[in-house]
């Protein structure tokens, strides 16, 4: 589940989950329907995107932005997220297997323009036996 709050110039994302896995995964998916219907986005392309960092900020931080810039450099969008989260040494490791394909205007009719991501206001944390996540974005 997901839902979106309003901040100035910005959007601010709340995903939720049952897991750690599932809220980055409802996080994921938030971001894309922000910026298509992704119920039009077809299961077409998988990829597979590994992102390694220091603490959760970070990791959900980078993990983002790797979506951001996969749609920006390649023109892909995402619908759904397998990903797995390990610690590794000092910090944490994400391995993901995204699921779409190529942007096409009419098909997935754009919404929002995502700038970036923020760590603004952002939160992970564990809520009444789900994690809760929040973040703003860029638009």
């Amino acid at each position: 589940m997901y839902r979106y709050f309003g901040t100035t110039a910005d959007m601010g994302v709340v995903a939720e989950g049952e897991t750690l896995e599932e809220a980055f995964r409802e996080a994921a998916r938030a971001l894309m329907d922000l910026m298509v219907d992704i119920d039009t986005v077809e299961k077409r392309i998988e990829r597979k995107i590994i992102v390694k960092s220091e603490d959760l900020y970070s990791l959900l931080y980078d993990f983002l932005t790797e979506l951001l810039i996969i749609r920006d450099s390649e023109g892909i969008v995402f619908s759904d997220f397998q990903i797995r989260i390990e610690r590794e040494g000092d910090g944490y490791r994400l391995e993901c297997i995204a699921y779409g394909e190529e942007l096409d205007r009419e098909k997935h009719r754009p919404k929002e323009e995502v700038k970036a991501i923020t760590y603004h206001k952002m939160e992970i944390e564990k809520k009444n036996g789900k994690y809760v996540i929040k973040y703003i974005v860029d638009i």
